[in-house]
Formats: C-alpha cells, structure tokens, sequence
C-alpha cells in the first residue's frame, strides 16, 4: 500500500547512496531545494515526469520509490550473470599455440553474443580455432612480433555488426567506473577490462557485490590454457577489480556490419604492408614488424657470440611467438582462399606452401635444437651459426611468399 511518508524516506535513502545534496538534486531536476525537502518529509510527492527524472537521477525504478520495502531487502546484494545468447559447443580447436588474448576475447564474444551461425547437430555453436585465426589477422597481431598496432578493436568488433567504447579508469572515480561496468551488463551486453600492466584481461557477463566483483573469463598473452577457454557455465570471480590502471570497453551493437570477405581483404593488404617493412621502429630488436626483424634477429646471434656468450638468449620464447604468427598468416591463407574466392587461387596456395616450409624450419628448431643447452661458447658459437641459417632461408621463403600475393594483396587481382 502506498504510504507517502516511506517513499519520501525511500527518496532521501536513495539519494544519500548516490551521495547528493538535496540542493544537487533540486539543481539537476531544474526545481527548488525546499520541494526535495518536502518530499523527503512527506509533506508532497513529485508529478509524474519529474518522478521518472528522478528515478533515472537516483538509478531505482519508481516502484522502489512509491512502495518501500524491509531494510534487509532494499540493501540485498543480488548476482546479475548473463547467459551466452545462444549454447556453445565445447572447444574442438587446438590447444596450442593459442597464446595471444585478443583474438581470444573477439571470438569469445562472437560466441556469447550467439553470432556464430555455424552449429553442430544439437545447434551449438560451433567453437573452434577459425575465429581466433581470423582476428589474428584482422587485428594484425599474426602479421607482428611480440606486437600489435593500437586501436583495432572497433574494426574487429565490426565483423560481428557490434562496436565498443572506451573508458580510462584515470578519468572517473571509484565508484563511477563501476557503475559504467555495472550498468552495461544489466543492459545485457559484457564488458572488456584491459590492464595496462601485464595481468589478466576479463571478459566480464556478470557482477555481485554491487558490481565491485566482476564474473567473466580471463585471457593473457602467453597463457595458451586461458586463452583456449570458452565456458560461460564456470565463471570466475575478480575482486578490485577496478583498483588498478585499465581500460574499459562497452561492447555495443554496431552502426554497420563488415563482411568477413572484405575484412580479410582488408586484412590482407594491410599485412602484406607490414610483412615487407624493413625499417625498424621499435626500441627493442625482437619487436616490431617486417622482414626487419629476421636481420635483427640474426644480428642479436652475431651480438651474443661476439660477447663470448655461452647461453643462447635471443631464441626463446621468441621462437614461438614466431612459429605462431607464421602458422596463423599460413592459416589466414587458407581461410582467404575459401572465403574471398581470389581469381588466382594458385597465388595463394603458393603462400601457403611457402608458409609451410617455414614451419618445418621453426619445428625443427623448437624439437631439435632449441632443448640442447651448449656445453661452451665455443659449442653456443655453432649452434647461433645455425640459426642464423635457418632464419636467413625463412626470410627468403617469406620473401617468395609474398612475392606471390602480391598483386592480390595490393590490386585485389
């Protein structure tokens, strides 16, 4: 029953939570400080629309104004999960080498948000390795080493109809970022937090604790296990996790949907760009982009061993972070030749068999050579002389791989 006094003490509850003045309320209404105070007192009770600009100011609804309820239900802290739009398959991709977050997270999403239209005979999605391999590329991580370019997520979301936005958490307080996290996943889309030191990414689709606990999935470079989990049904728990440095993005539906066809040309020619760089840009030697970084990468073996070294330093882990970028671009290759259809197919299967080869290479290394520790320098001195042999001849055979797609990638011929 509605009881004019209790919902005057339910406005003063409220907009003590969101710790205003009755001043700051009465200037955000455009109505005097002393028509709060008779609310609060009970004494009067606001028109409609001024009700329902005051519940969207305090964040209530007008039913938890006009009709209270006990004390321990009004302050209950209630778990808001979102359930994926559509089931999901269990895993059925490689486990390794799945290293890198970001691809992860894009294909998570398509998958919570129900997008995949490939199903399996029970109409689960079908969750494999063939999104990963594509935001690879996309947001051209594959192309890279040990790098990716800045601000490609609202080109990667696109591919989905889906886009984002961005929040730093320098620019609001405590309780404002969660706020933003909180009210996006009522609304039922996740949210993405981004650390700007080297810690888990969460994908979040749920909160407790008035959202001050984030639900969701972890990703990390480097962490192929995380990075290979899809299971909405076991959601972890990330307490604080507002305290630190991060990034917020909202994902959102998109203006425009980009076919996967164009973005793969798109992709295409931008790699094609950065695979022939030779000009490095990074102050590490091992970062960057390019044919660079196999002369980099030879001249940092030259370096060790004119230092008398008998450790080799410079090949783990950056040789699997090589083996892969070169095994995503190879399967990049693929995907393009079934999804663009290019009117020289043969261009790109002589990619892929270059690709392919290079794999070999980097394979023999990781079995081969790379578990032997050198007994000297002297023995260290040999094993770099091989290296630096193999990675010259995969800088040749990248080199006849792009040589091939070349017009492709540049003419779309």
């Amino acid at each position: 029953m509605f009881d004019q006094v209790k919902a005057g003490k339910q406005i003063a509850l409220f907009r003590k939570r969101k710790r205003l003045t009755q001043e700051e309320v009465a200037g955000r209404l455009n109505i005097s400080p002393q028509a709060v105070s008779k609310w609060e007192n009970g004494r009067t009770m606001p028109e409609l629309p001024i009700l329902v600009e005051l519940s969207e100011l305090l964040e209530c609804s007008i039913d938890q104004i006009l009709f209270s309820v006990p004390g321990f239900a009004a302050n209950a802290n209630f778990e808001h999960i979102l359930l994926p739009y559509a089931p999901i398959a269990d895993f059925t991709g490689r486990n390794w080498p799945r290293s890198m977050s970001k691809p992860a997270i894009l294909s998570a999403i398509k998958l919570f948000m129900g997008l995949e239209e490939r199903r399996d005979t029970m109409n689960r999605q079908i969750n494999d390795d063939t999104e990963y391999i594509l935001q690879s590329a996309f947001s051209g991580i594959a192309f890279g080493y040990s790098w990716e370019p800045d601000e490609t997520w609202e080109s990667c979301l696109a591919v989905y109809g889906l886009t984002c936005e961005t929040h730093t958490r320098a620019d609001y307080s405590e309780a404002e970022f969660i706020r933003l996290a909180v009210q996006h996943i009522l609304g039922g889309y996740p949210v993405i937090v981004i650390p700007k030191e080297y810690t888990d990414t969460i994908l979040a689709t749920g909160f407790s604790d008035q959202g001050k606990i984030l639900k969701g999935l972890s990703f990390l470079d480097g962490d192929d296990d995380k990075n290979s989990v899809m299971s909405f049904g076991q959601l972890k728990s990330f307490s604080e996790w507002y305290a630190g440095d991060s990034d917020l993005l909202l994902i959102k539906n998109g203006s425009k949907t980009v076919s996967p066809a164009a973005q793969c040309r798109e992709a295409l020619r931008k790699g094609y760009t950065l695979l022939r760089n030779k000009t490095h840009h990074f102050d590490e030697p091992l970062v960057g982009h390019g044919l660079v970084i196999y002369d980099n990468w030879c001249e940092e073996l030259r370096r060790e061993t004119n230092q008398g070294s008998a450790v080799i330093e410079c090949m783990f882990p950056h040789l699997f972070i090589h083996y892969e970028g070169k095994l995503r671009i190879r399967e990049f290759l693929e995907l393009c030749l079934h999804l663009t259809g290019p009117a020289n197919p043969r261009a790109f299967t002589l990619a892929i068999s270059k690709y392919a080869e290079i794999l070999e290479l980097c394979e023999k290394c990781m079995h081969e050579m790379l578990p032997k520790t050198p007994a000297d320098a002297e023995e260290a001195r040999a094993m770099r002389q091989g290296y630096i042999g193999i990675l010259q001849r995969t800088r040749e055979l990248e080199e006849e791989a792009l040589e091939a797609v070349a017009s492709i990638a540049v003419n779309g011929k």
